[in-house]
């Protein structure tokens, strides 16, 4: 099994394995796993023996460490020194680690040499706990084990755990998995993958070496692999945490043991970590280290993707170049400034920064600071006490940190805006390094008044300064804080406003002067809980741009008039114990966007996202409000559904207030659908929510917002099903609001067939009107939309407004999910289309379209078949060029079937436009003659049918009718049969005779003899000639029309038939010359009726023409399951035909007979038991041999 271990050449171990050791001492690796099978025949000789209990008494803690009988490990999920694995997962791990190598026996552990001390810390499940971890680890510690080797690993960051294995780092390397979830090593979005990051514990600690998975030799992450972005010496986690992932080896496809003496291939860094674990042990075994640092450098510098433990082994002192880092910065500005610890404009401020070395000892180094390459050189001033511009730090040590003594001083410019971001460049060099240290770090200024923490005195905030949150921000008892109309508080993460009881805030703003409370620049709009107090009301105040809160609830305990709210609150509610009147709550997301706790009078609460999979009560404090086109969202999921209000009741009872609100129609469908109570199964609640006196308009004394869209004077949600779809030409659009709004503010006005809706605009001929409703006055905006045919927005269009103002200057809600348009440009354009069925055709017609476009080609035209009302055949192009007429006909059609038709324009950019309106048709069936679907049978018919038989394609052409006899092919039986109706005016061929005719065929003297007991009307000859000359009538046919074609390279087919009615007189007439070589194929023959005459081929030789059945090619040839024997019965009666098929030496395989009467005939032979190889096919009529023939059996 070693091929299958690729993991082990691809990090150079098989090399290292060469090298001689230079310690005798065999290291210890511990399996901090799901237990490890100590009996498999490829780990038994390897695992770890406690001495001190292996010459000990039975039930005896020998050694005093605590454990009793220890002897080859503990586990500490069972509390037992009985050793197994009943998940297999650390049997697999240990098998890498260190399994037996040289015994003939599966695989080779990374170090054959080592020893596995089994602890089992994980559950049969492969599920475990940090407190048992951590009892393993201190075991492993105080048991002499070298490495620790953990294939396990928690997000949550212990320090518990942390501590124990910072203890066991005194004496072990530490070496742990980085686990297998895609995710970056930081707690944000990772740029990479754009999946939420978290570092994996233990393997990110900066003592512990994180190893990812690769899936290849060249060291590519494997898909699953948990990763460090900024690669194994970087770290944005600070100057105590340093998180990194170290390491990378093969961790895909690795084949390893598995309990019960088995072996299996399995994936993850679970895989990588003890394969690395083994390979530090086997290095440490060939080289000694001054420290675990200096090993870590060199494992970090000489890998190549994957770790190259041999490369590693190959390091000299020489080798290890000191490599710096920055790792932070602390700013003090307590001189030159505030002492927030924050740049502020102004401020000179003192940069002390940190660095790190990892990897050979930094002497001499020198730091200092600049500006970045492009950075304005006015925006900073630097302040150096010497001319060197550059400062000194004596010496670091490999994998050390250091603060420098000496800070970095500079001052920022007073006239530096707010959240301006300072590019800096921090450079450093010391002795021997191989490159100098130049890391760019970014200041972001701050320019406002700063304010937070406890306000002691009245303190009155104004709009002519822009103050800036940089804690929470307390009101105690006592004192007032008064906020003046148009003033901005911007918050810094984390920070927000509380009242005490006893405080007083006046926070109020204006109709068009509103104050504003946001996100501090830069910030992520993380906020605290704003509280306000019962006993205060603030009004037209705006929140917006939060994006997350610190708390469960995020205004508490608040009178909020005139206000609006929107932000996101993923995972907690929104307010709680509020009153909100007159107030906007829209556009959020949170845990319960309305919330039962909360009272709302006269609100506009529309388009928020309900995030929490708990469905909460949130009717009874809604009164008089607009609710509509809100959202739940599916836990776990980004799929959402539409709702307006949820009632919850966990008994049955109906919920009824005097004070309706309005849902967002007028139509007790659309509502009661919105509505969640009762009748939404997924809700679970027993309660219905009482409709019956539902607003039908929205409540006018709410802030403005959207109640209807009119479109060509159809409500384009309530009455969308009767509103025709929208074509070529000018449509009206009327915006109706619930109340007066800024006319001097034009709303956005579009429509589109995807989100965001705002593709295709309407705002021709804008206009503001004011009608009045029930005594309310309310204003209309009405726009124009001119649709061309060149325009290409076909199919069902959302209706977006925005912009709009009332007439306090509140924006109203957007509104794109309630009102949709069907827009059917190229289809209003095809009013004139019309399809006009014919005798097997359709003719098709329409108006010109050039004047809608200025750029058409022309015209394809499709076509597809209706089988029924549930299946229609693929659509089909039918021009084989553009056509640039508006008329086409169509003859390949089948009469009495149903076929649907539509055009689109081809435009100069070689696109089609959308598709016209569809008309469907069914082409009439024509009389039997009537090839051309002329409407009569005439000579015309006849040339039709004859045309079609040699191969040229007439057109129109109904094959319906010219099949006079309805036998499936048309033939000289139907050009007879249409002559007689032509000269004798029948309407049908002649019904079969009693007693059909045969005539027989023979050539001679390069001729076509045909022996025939009665007249003959029609003939029809195809043959093959050897050179490709023409077949020649003779003068037996000179009273006939003969035509002559070849109908493929060398086939040639003539017929021979008389409009007149004339005949070929019966008997032995020599009726057409032929081509030497020529074979005969096929020839028809038709009496004076169209009735057909067998024709039977007799003896070229002219002689023995009695013989009147014949044996015909059969097939298939070779064959395998069956073969088909066509054969002619020239003579009348009854006759026994018998088939025989024999081998070549006589012998009989297989025999049928059947009793047949004059006419062709097919008869099927099972040939599947027959023999493969060469047979002879005999036929004989009564007993006497009629042909014989070679068939070939498969």
């Amino acid at each position: 099994m070693y091929s299958q271990q690729w993991g082990i050449p691809a990090i150079g171990l098989d090399k290292l394995w060469n090298v001689k050791p230079v310690s005798a001492k065999r290291p210890v690796i511990a399996i901090l796993d799901t237990g490890v099978d100590i009996e498999h025949p490829d780990l038994k000789e390897n695992i770890w023996t406690n001495s001190r209990e292996a010459s000990g008494a039975d039930d005896k803690d020998d050694d005093g460490n605590g454990f009793t009988d220890d002897l080859h490990g503990w586990d500490f999920v069972n509390n037992t020194a009985r050793m197994r694995d009943n998940n297999g997962h650390g049997t697999h791990c240990a098998g890498i680690a260190a399994a037996c190598g040289g015994n003939g026996k599966g695989i080779a552990g990374a170090n054959p040499d080592a020893l596995i001390m089994p602890l089992t810390v994980m559950q049969s499940d492969g599920t475990g706990d940090i407190a048992t971890i951590i009892k393993a680890v201190d075991y492993a510690r105080a048991n002499g084990a070298d490495i620790l080797s953990m294939s396990l690993g928690t997000y949550a960051n212990s320090t518990a755990l942390r501590e124990a294995l910072g203890k066991a780092y005194q004496k072990s390397i530490l070496v742990a998995a980085a686990g297998n979830d895609q995710k970056c090593i930081y707690n944000h979005l990772c740029p990479v993958n754009k999946m939420p990051g978290a570092p994996m514990f233990p393997a990110a600690y900066n003592f512990v070496l994180g190893v990812e998975a690769s899936s290849d030799k060249q060291g590519s992450l494997a898909g699953f692999s948990n990763f460090d972005q900024d690669g194994p010496i970087l770290t944005q986690t600070g100057e105590r945490d340093l998180f990194n992932y170290e390491l990378r080896a093969p961790g895909t496809s690795i084949m390893s043991t598995f309990p019960g003496g088995k072996y299996r291939q399995l994936n993850g860094t679970s895989m990588a970590c003890p394969l690395t674990a083994g390979a530090i042990s086997r290095l440490l075994m060939t080289k000694e280290y001054g420290s675990k640092e200096e090993l870590f450098g060199d494992l970090i510098y000489s890998s190549k993707g994957n770790i190259d433990i041999f490369g590693t082994y190959g390091i000299t002192e020489a080798d290890r170049k000191p490599t710096l880092s920055l790792v932070t910065y602390r700013i003090d500005d307590v001189k030159g400034g505030d002492g927030d610890g924050r740049p502020d404009a102004g401020e000179t401020i003192l940069i002390y920064p940190t660095f790190r070395n990892t990897w050979g000892t930094a002497k001499n180094i020198k730091y200092s600071i600049r500006l970045a390459e492009t950075e304005d050189p006015e925006i900073v001033k630097f302040d150096w006490n010497n001319e060197d511009k550059e400062y000194t730090i004596d010496r670091i040590s490999s994998y050390a940190t250091i603060e420098a003594e000496n800070p970095l001083v500079l001052t920022i410019n007073p006239n530096c805006v707010d959240g301006r971001h300072i590019c800096l460049v921090m450079t450093a060099t010391c002795d021997n390094m191989s490159a100098p240290l130049e890391q760019e770090i970014m200041l972001t200024a701050e320019n406002g008044v700063e304010i937070g923490g406890i306000i002691r005195e009245n303190t009155t905030l104004t709009p002519d300064k822009k103050y800036i949150v940089t804690t929470m921000l307390g009101v105690p008892d006592g004192v007032t804080l008064t906020i003046l109309p148009g003033t901005v508080l911007n918050f810094k993460d984390g920070t927000a406003i509380s009242v005490a009881d006893g405080g007083k805030v006046i926070a109020n703003g204006e109709p068009g002067n509103m104050i504003r409370f946001q996100p501090a620049t830069n910030s992520s709009g993380l906020s605290g809980k704003f509280r306000f107090g019962s006993q205060n009301t603030i009004s037209y105040v705006d929140f917006s741009g939060f994006n997350d809160f610190k708390e469960i609830f995020w205004i508490e305990k608040t009178n909020l008039f005139n206000c609006r709210i929107s932000v996101n609150r993923n995972n907690a509610s929104l307010a709680n114990h509020c009153n909100f009147d007159k107030s906007n709550i829209f556009n959020s997301s949170a845990g319960n966007p309305i919330y039962y706790s909360n009272k709302y009078s006269r609100c506009n609460l529309t388009n928020n996202t309900h995030t929490w999979g708990t469905l909460y009560n949130e009717v009874s404090g809604v009164k008089s409000s607009n609710v509509f086109s809100n959202r739940y969202q599916y836990p776990y999921s980004n799929e959402t559904e539409l709702y307006s209000l949820i009632y919850l009741s966990s008994t049955p009872e109906i919920f009824h207030t005097d004070e309706p609100s309005y849902f967002g129609s007028s139509r007790f469908d659309i509502v009661r659908k919105n509505v969640w109570d009762i009748n939404n199964p997924m809700t679970g609640s027993f309660g219905e929510y009482d409709l019956s006196n539902m607003l039908t308009r929205p409540v006018h004394d709410a802030h403005g917002i959207v109640w209807k869209v009119v479109v060509n004077g159809y409500d384009a949600q309530d009455e969308f099903d009767m509103l025709p779809p929208l074509g070529v030409g000018t449509h009206k659009f009327e915006v109706y609001f619930n109340r007066r709004m800024n006319q001097k503010k034009t709303p956005m006005l579009a429509m589109g067939v995807r989100p965001p809706y705002t593709q295709t605009a309407i705002s021709d001929k804008g206009s503001w009107r004011t009608e009045v409703f029930d005594g309310d006055s309310i204003d209309i905006y009405t726009a124009y939309l001119e649709i061309k045919g060149k325009d290409n927005f076909d199919g069902l269009n959302t209706i977006y407004v925005n912009e709009a103002e009332d007439d306090e200057y509140f924006g109203i809600p957007v509104e794109d999910v309630r009102f949709r348009v069907n827009v059917q440009s190229a289809g209003s354009m095809s009013e004139g289309f019309e399809a006009e069925p014919g005798l097997g055709r359709v003719t098709l017609t329409w108006e010109n379209l050039e004047e809608n476009f200025d750029d058409m080609l022309g015209y394809n035209m499709y076509r597809y078949e209706i089988v029924n009302d549930s299946t229609q055949t693929e659509p089909e192009r039918i021009n084989e060029s553009l056509l640039t007429e508006e008329t086409l006909t169509d003859f390949d059609v089948v009469p009495g079937h149903r076929y649907a038709y539509y055009y689109k324009v081809m435009r100069t950019d070689m696109q089609e436009n959308s598709p016209s309106k569809t008309v469907a048709v069914t082409p009439l069936t024509a009389s039997k003659g009537d090839a051309n679907g002329s409407m009569s049978v005439d000579v015309l018919d006849v040339v039709t049918e004859v045309n079609y038989m040699i191969g040229a394609d007439p057109q129109p052409f109904i094959f319906e009718a010219a099949d006079v006899n309805s036998d499936a092919d048309v033939d000289i039986l139907d050009v007879v049969s249409t002559v007689n109706i032509i000269l004798h005016k029948q309407e049908q061929p002649a019904a079969a005779p009693a007693r059909e005719s045969s005539a027989t065929y023979y050539v001679s003297d390069g001729k076509l003899h045909i022996n025939s007991p009665v007249d003959l009307a029609g003939l029809q000859l195809t043959c093959r000639t050897a050179d490709g000359s023409a077949l020649k009538p003779t003068e037996a046919l000179t009273d006939m029309e003969t035509m002559e074609s070849e109908i493929q390279d060398a086939r040639h087919r003539i017929i021979a038939f008389s409009l007149s009615g004339k005949k070929l007189s019966a008997g032995d007439n020599a009726v057409i010359e032929l081509p030497e070589g020529t074979e005969i194929e096929d020839i028809i023959l038709s009496d004076a009726a169209g009735r057909k005459v067998v024709a039977v081929r007799g003896n070229d030789s002219g002689i023995g023409l009695i013989v009147n059945s014949q044996l015909k090619a059969v097939g298939p040839n070779p064959c395998r399951d069956y073969i088909d024997v066509p054969v002619v019965i020239g003579e009348a009666g009854e006759h026994l035909i018998r088939l025989t098929i024999s081998g070549l030496e006589g012998a009989v395989s297989m025999a049928a007979e059947r009793r047949l009467g004059l006419g062709e005939h097919t008869i099927r032979l099972n040939t599947s038991a027959l023999p493969a190889g060469f047979h002879i096919l005999t036929m004989s009529q009564d007993g006497i041999t009629v042909g014989t023939a070679k068939i070939i059996k498969k």
